[in-house]
């Protein structure tokens, strides 16, 4: 019977460490958990200028485009006034999430979230920085290039946890105007720098092809006559088009436009019937090679025209030595080369032939962060990090009192990983290899410290 009685005891205490068991690992709570003893909430979401709208200039020709930030508040307080605060009620926030929204439906920037990592101690504000308005949605997103002015809404979303391991949530909008703020257009002015013809003296019913090389902001080519509308996607800052079965005497006027002003220019093809004797000048060599070279290497231009008066390479508008010859360039992208032939006599020819160059940009930890720098042992938080440029490999170890350095973990291609059971300070080291040069970044954790 003792024997029995001993076996039901021991049954008893092994399920009541069980249930114990059971209660503390679920005691985390969800995010927006009503039993979090403080209130976390956003005070104010203020624009650089302490404005409650953010200006983000879409234009800029002169100091280049930036992103936009704004400045969050946020306050935790216990709810409770007369309780003992503790540094478990302190919350640290690890990311946010941006919610763009106009009323009509109409289009705005791309939602995101980032990572982040403020602590925001019990019974206090905190004030910080936060990017709003990406540099990418100014560059490449759909309001890209947006003159006039568009207003926006943005909801900001803090994700946070307090020492407790209680999760919680904190919201606050901010309004958004986008436009060209600096009126500094005048490098956008739409620019014809250079109108060609592979010939000017024809035959009834021969085509021709028309070169060109545009700068400043363009957002329509027109040829006339024929009323002949390009996407400047595919004809800028480069260009040639073919006219089929043209009748000379002809004169082909290129027209381009965008919302800083219109440009113009004209190139006249004539008939070899009563040109006068006029003959185009011949080129019958022009050549670049190799033909793809990578940023820094050099490719050899070839050249050799006949009945040829001046010969001009372009970009650049370089006067080159008749009748042939080679020259060395080292473009740093992908470049359309033009060749010009004309003589006195009023003929004139062109060629292109592109370079290709495949840009390799350095390596570069641009963000490594986690999400908590303070833990309790045995927790696990997750890291983040962002590399640009091109790298090899990419490794995070923890260095540590335990000699744990030997946890390798390869995070090549990835943006974020959870770590082991953290039981000491620790310092997460991010290597990233590019070629023989190796990057590190670093990330502290450090254990609580329990009164």
């Amino acid at each position: 019977m003792r024997e029995k009685d001993m076996m039901k005891r021991l049954l008893t205490i092994f399920s009541l460490f069980i249930v114990v068991a059971g209660m503390v690992a679920c005691s985390g709570g969800a995010e927006g958990d009503p039993q979090v003893p403080s209130t976390f909430k956003i005070e104010s979401v203020l624009s650089e200028g302490n404005t409650n709208n953010v200006e983000a200039d879409m234009i800029n020709s002169d100091d280049g485009l930036t992103a936009d930030y704004v400045s969050v508040t946020v306050s935790n307080y216990l709810k409770n006034a007369s309780a003992t605060p503790s540094h478990f009620n302190d919350i640290t926030i690890y990311k946010y999430s941006v919610h763009f929204y106009r009323n009509d439906g109409g289009t705005v920037f791309s939602d995101f979230e980032r990572a982040v990592t403020e602590t925001v101690q019990v019974n206090s504000t905190k004030t910080f920085s936060l990017e709003l308005v990406r540099l990418d949605e100014k560059t490449h997103g759909a309001l890209a290039g947006t003159y006039s002015p568009y207003e926006m809404n943005a909801e900001i979303t803090l994700y946070g946890k307090n020492g407790s391991g209680q999760y919680v949530q904190a919201k606050g909008t901010i309004g958004i105007t986008i436009a060209n703020f600096g009126n500094d257009t005048a490098s956008l002015t739409p620019s014809i720098d250079l109108l060609s013809a592979d010939k000017t003296i024809i035959s009834d019913g021969d085509d021709v092809t028309l070169f060109w090389l545009l700068s400043g902001s363009v957002a329509e080519i027109v040829i006339q006559p024929g009323d002949i509308h390009l996407n400047p996607v595919d004809y800028y800052p480069y260009g040639s088009y073919t006219l089929h079965n043209v009748t000379p005497p002809v004169t082909y006027t290129l027209i381009v436009s965008s919302p800083f002003g219109t440009a113009s220019s004209e190139v006249s093809i004539d008939s070899a019937a009563t040109s006068g004797g006029v003959i185009d000048p011949v080129i019958n060599l022009f050549m670049v090679s190799p033909t793809t070279i990578s940023a820094g290497q050099q490719a050899v231009i070839s050249y050799d025209v006949s009945n040829a008066d001046s010969l001009t390479l372009y970009p650049g508008a370089q006067t080159l030595t008749l009748p042939s010859g080679e020259i060395t360039v080292s473009p740093t992208y992908t470049t359309d080369y033009v060749l010009l032939a004309k003589n006195n006599s009023g003929g004139m020819a062109s060629a292109t032939q592109t370079l290709t160059v495949n840009n390799v940009t350095e390596a570069s930890i641009t963000m490594f962060t986690g999400s908590r720098k303070e833990v309790e042992a045995g927790d696990v938080i997750t890291l983040y990090w962002t590399i640009e440029g091109t790298y090899d490999k990419a490794e995070i170890f923890p260095w540590n009192a335990a000699n744990d350095t030997d946890k390798i973990m390869e995070v090549t291609g990835m943006n974020s990983i959870t770590t082991p059971p953290i039981n000491n300070d620790t310092t997460f080291v991010l290597s990233v290899y590019s070629g023989n040069k190796v990057i590190n970044a670093t990330f502290e954790v450090t254990l609580a410290q329990n009164n």
